[in-house]
């Protein structure tokens, strides 16, 4: 009787005991929960400033020549001297290759003796002309014909001269396409040649920005081939329709290059400082996200990141003016957007290195809102 009464005694006992335990660790899990919950995402952040900006715009362009052509021989006809090669340099006006104009100048011979013969025939018909022997008529006609053979003849020198290829003006042979002894047709390509004094480069300009440039003003630009050295240069054309293709206007800058630092082909890097405001809203440029026409940051309110949509202007490189949307003295995140969330809680670090850490442990687990 007394072993029977014992086993559910120890039963409960067990059963009350086993309660605690879980009781225990349920209320030692619920704290930790509830802390992990309340534990802010780590950024960095920064206040929106006011004050002056110059407006930039940054683009690449490779170089041309200002003056360039492609010569060809107007004349038929057997290459007999090459008298330069690629690379060389031109005056204006000297020769670069003689073709035979045999031919051409037997036609020229042929043509200023029958321009000689009818010159004496209005010489002859004047004289009879004033003894009435002839009629008024057949003078006419042979001073038209004279006035045709002269012209003939002209041409036919015009035909002689054109045996000689001259540079059309002073640069730089940058293509021979001939060789010495092959037979060209009229109108075959001889020399490609440049003026490497003025080159120029292209752009293709937003209309916004578009709006503000103009000729003359200044440009500066770095070639990466010349280990990054920085020239001056101005605009001086821009387009006046925009592109509606590309929404863009063609904007050309002269660049002067007496000294030959430069060579066409060459890959620039421009800058143009095109707008001065007095007193603009800056954003940093790292705490904005989004498209340009959808440009978003991460405000800090109250320990929590909001969501804010906003509207740019211009930007100098390093901050972006802001229209609409946030003001001076507003606190932005400019590292850890990637694990933030409209409403999430946020902790504030001072520390690069800690913001970069932070950030990558969030991007890995792939929470939270990524930039639009």
């Amino acid at each position: 009787m007394k072993s029977r009464l014992a086993f559910p005694a120890i039963s409960l006992g067990l059963c009350i005991a086993l309660s605690a335990c879980s009781g225990s660790t349920a209320s030692t899990e619920a704290p930790e929960k509830a802390a992990k919950t309340e534990e802010g995402v780590p950024v960095e952040t920064a206040r929106v400033a006011q004050g002056e900006m110059t407006a930039h715009y940054a683009a690449t362009a490779a170089l041309q020549a200002e003056r360039e052509a492609k010569l060809v021989s107007e004349v038929a006809g057997t290459v007999l001297e090459l008298l330069v090669e690629e690379g060389d340099r031109v005056q204006q006006g000297q020769v670069l290759a003689r073709v035979d104009a045999a031919h051409s100048r037997l036609q020229l011979r042929e043509a200023e003796a029958d321009l000689q013969r009818r010159r004496n025939e209005v010489d002859r018909g004047d004289k009879l002309l004033e003894r009435r022997l002839i009629p008024a008529t057949t003078q006419d006609q042979a001073q038209s014909d004279y006035a045709v053979r002269r012209a003939e003849v002209a041409l036919a020198r015009v035909s002689v001269a054109k045996a000689e290829i001259r540079a059309p003006f002073a640069g730089v042979v940058t293509r021979r396409w001939i060789k010495q002894g092959q037979l060209l047709a009229a109108n075959a390509p001889v020399f490609d040649m440049a003026d490497f004094s003025e080159l120029r480069a292209e752009l293709r300009v937003p209309e916004r920005d578009a709006s503000a440039l103009a000729s003359g003003q200044p440009v500066s630009f770095t070639v990466d081939a010349l280990s990054g050295s920085r020239f001056d240069a101005r605009i001086t054309r821009v387009a006046p329709i925009v592109d509606g293709d590309s929404g863009t206007v063609k904007v050309t800058i002269g660049i002067d290059n007496r000294d030959g630092t430069l060579r066409p082909g060459l890959f620039a890097r421009m800058d143009i400082a095109f707008k001065h405001i007095a007193d603009a809203v800056l954003l940093p440029k790292a705490a904005l996200f989004g498209k340009s026409d959808a440009a978003v940051v991460f405000q800090v309110k109250d320990g929590k990141a909001v969501r804010t949509p906003i509207r740019t202007g211009f930007s100098d490189g390093t901050s972006i003016q802001v229209l609409d949307g946030i003001v001076a003295g507003d606190e932005v995140v400019t590292m850890g957007q990637a694990g933030l969330s409209d409403g999430a809680l946020v902790q504030v670090l001072e520390s690069d290195d800690a913001a970069r850490t932070a950030q990558t442990r969030m991007a890995a687990a792939g929470g939270g809102e990524g930039g639009t």
